[in-house]
């Protein structure tokens, strides 16, 4: 490759920031999506009785071989095609065909829990697809239907050889289009990967992007890239070795390679892993660990959003780099621990020689790449609804034990009605999005001759989303405080004042606020009933099975739901009124953990979170002037020694001061670059709403 097509990023990165926003398509490359659409809609009404998966490929073959094309002259990759959503269009008729069939709705108030099909989480299988690139996966299909042991595998198998020779299609026409404009960068590339698996670090990078933009297409979010340091560092050392690539020309291709999901922003991120524990217990990061964290910490971006796993054994030089990110203000960065991550997968019957593709799925969601479909949305729960609903119920407890018990016989109940409902969307199922793009490069889906959508992967879980365990512990302990300890009010009388939002009851508010104990302060009267939460919440959804040969798992994380969903619960006996916000993930409730961060880690630890096999996380928050005059770096690290030492599964951090967030409220256009971790994900704090603003000021604020 000549050397005056290197050293561009600086001169174009403004180019790639736009290349979604600004797609101009050429007419000459293709049809525009109007006429795309109405050739779907006659094929779909030609052939209604068709089995959903072929018409999925069908589209899908279609739209790859008709839409218009795009390639940007300037960049190291290529992917631009424009279907207009139609695929996603049709999914969502689907589902909600699928609705109509089903008795009870996707939200239920009463319920406190939501239901549905979680379509989104997914964990592609990278080695598969570089092991056999697409006319491999292609050929293992087509070889598969003689053999085929019943008409659905025979479906199955044409489907995916089907949408493969689509993608190798798609990207011979990217190609023609490359030479065309004489985008040289990308043309042998192009050409390349279209007839056999990758060989070059740049190969394997473009041919990851197309896939990850056809997956897309189809209708299933790419919610990991996979484990960057592992799937590519045998391609970066072949091409230093070869001389076809130098370190500074390698680290330019994960520039632009970075870009291009910075410029698509992704609302949640793209999770990108690295690191781990190899199976006889020393580190595996290598050569492109440091190279990508440097490219991370030069872009200072929001995306894509970082996965490290910690272990024993991972070099001190890396984990420094990546709390060193983190404290300058990149830290779109999440810890994952994988002395817990093991055992945890253990449990559920996962291999050991499989631990190492431990891979953190959309935001903080433990999966095994390639392996499993961990659906992790598929329910939510509001842990702090139920004890809304259970105050309406309960009369006249005498003592907190019974409160308690009460609670947790709300709680079961409640789950129960939620899996179930869980369970008759998950039969619908291959009716909505049979997905024969992902399923070709996941294991299991060949030998069983069934699509992700029907259990073909090797590992089927529902993940359950448990939201609000601190205030829920922060509630139970104040009733305990209030009515049975202090006495400073009966058990109507608390009900009644709930229900009014605590009007005309602000000393006694402030009484609980301030004065119950509270979760994330390492004290026992507290902690105790998120334990007990969290011990009888497992015990049910860890051990019922779902409709796909596997059982649910509960994740005990909220992301920004703890506002949603505070904005759907009433007053609570912490002293939280109506429509505030709930605890987030595994920390406090706002502004409650007073003690420090060594105490909010031990309250956290109190948890075990070997059984949370569909993640669990704590926010950390820090004053700049904690890391200041010390090894404020050092510091950071040592927090997430200390949290992983007692069993902690992921952490990441938000470090600010509420002035700062304050003038950037009042002064936007100075503060353009001022990043907050928003949950699992990153978002520049000028983008955020009012609401979401102020929660970080409020927090903020209690680090003063």
């Amino acid at each position: 490759m000549s050397n005056m097509l290197w050293n561009t990023y600086d001169s174009v990165k403004d180019k790639l920031d736009r290349q979604y926003s600004e797609p101009n398509f050429s007419a000459e490359t293709g049809m525009a999506v109007e006429e795309l659409e109405e050739h779907v809609r006659s094929y779909l009404k030609e052939h209604p009785n068709e089995p959903r998966i072929r018409q999925r490929a069908g589209i899908f073959s279609f739209l790859l071989e008709n839409a218009r094309i795009r390639v940007d002259d300037f960049d190291w990759f290529a992917d631009h095609i424009d279907t207009g959503n139609i695929m996603r269009e049709i999914q969502g008729e689907w589902m909600n065909e699928a609705a109509s069939k089903i008795t009870v709705p996707w939200w239920d108030k009463e319920l406190a829990g939501y239901a549905a099909l979680d379509l989104s989480h997914t964990s592609p299988g990278w080695w598969n697809l570089l092991k056999y690139g697409i006319c491999d996966i292609r050929d293992r299909a087509q070889e598969a239907i003689s053999l085929a042991k019943d008409d659905e595998a025979r479906e199955f198998y044409n489907s995916v050889a089907t949408v493969y020779e689509a993608i190798r299609k798609y990207i011979m026409r990217l190609a023609e289009e490359a030479e065309r404009i004489n985008a040289t960068r990308v043309i042998e590339c192009l050409r390349n990967i279209a007839k056999q698996p990758p060989q070059t670090f740049h190969e394997a990078l473009q041919l990851s992007f197309i896939y990850n933009q056809m997956q897309e297409v189809e209708g299933e979010y790419v919610r990991t890239q996979g484990i960057f340091d592992h799937l590519y560092i045998d391609y970066y050392r072949s091409d230093l070795a070869a001389g076809r690539l130098t370190r500074e020309q390698a680290k330019e291709l994960i520039k632009f390679y970075f870009d291009k999901f910075h410029a698509q922003h992704f609302g949640a991120g793209n999770n990108i892993c690295f690191g781990g524990k190899n199976p006889d217990g020393s580190d595996s990061c290598n050569e492109l660990t440091e190279l990508a964290l440097e490219v991370f910490e030069e872009r200072g971006k929001i995306d894509p959003k970082l996965s490290l796993r910690v272990h024993d054994n991972l070099p001190k030089n890396i984990l420094r780099h990546a709390c060193r990110c983190v404290a300058n203000g990149s830290n779109a960065i999440v810890f994952a621990n994988d002395e817990a991550a093991y055992p945890m997968f253990l449990k559920r019957g996962k291999k050991p020689e499989e631990l190492i593709d431990f891979v953190p799925v959309g935001c903080y969601e433990p999966a095994i790449m390639g392996r499993e479909l961990c659906c992790s949305m598929s329910a939510w729960l509001n842990l702090v609804k139920v004890i809304e609903l259970m105050m309406n119920e309960l009369d006249d407890p005498l003592n907190i034990d019974e409160v308690t018990a009460a609670y947790l016989k709300q709680l079961g109940e409640r789950i129960d009605k939620t899996l179930a409902r869980t369970r008759q969307w998950e039969t619908y199922w291959p009716e909505v999005n049979p997905s024969p793009v992902i399923s070709g490069t996941m294991e299991g889906c060949f030998e069983k001759g069934r699509d992700v959508s029907h259990g073909g992967t090797l590992y089927n879980n529902s993940g359950v989303m448990c939201a609000g365990i601190g205030t829920v512990a922060d509630s139970l302990a104040a009733i305990n405080y209030l009515v049975f300890e202090q006495q400073l009010c009966t058990w109507n009388e608390l009900r009644n004042i709930l229900k009014a939002d605590w009007e005309c009851h602000e000393k006694l508010r402030l009484t609980a606020m301030k004065r119950a104990p509270k979760w994330g302060n390492n004290l026992a009267e507290v902690d105790r009933f998120a334990v007990a939460i969290s011990e009888y919440s497992t015990e049910i959804i860890n051990h019922t099975p779902n409709t796909r040969g596997g059982f649910f798992q509960m994740g005990c994380w909220s992301i920004d739901h703890a506002v949603k969903m505070g904005c759907e619960t009433g007053a609570t006996p912490d002293g939280r009124k109506k429509g505030t916000p709930l605890s987030k993930n595994v920390g406090a409730s706002l502004a409650a953990d007073t003690r420090g961060v060594t105490a909010l880690l031990n309250s956290a630890c109190k948890l075990d979170h070997t059984e949370f096999p569909d993640g669990s996380v704590l926010d950390v928050m820090l004053h700049p002037s904690v890391l200041k005059g010390i090894d404020g770096v050092g510091l950071i690290a040592e927090l997430i020694r200390t949290y992983f030492c007692q069993g902690g599964l992921f952490t990441h951090f938000n470090i600010f001061d509420a002035e700062t967030l304050k003038k950037a409220q009042q002064e936007p256009e100075k503060y353009s670059n001022l990043q907050v971790r928003v949950c699992g994900w990153n978002s520049r704090f000028i983008d955020l709403s009012p609401e979401m603003q102020a929660t970080f000021i409020a927090q903020a604020e209690a680090l003063a």
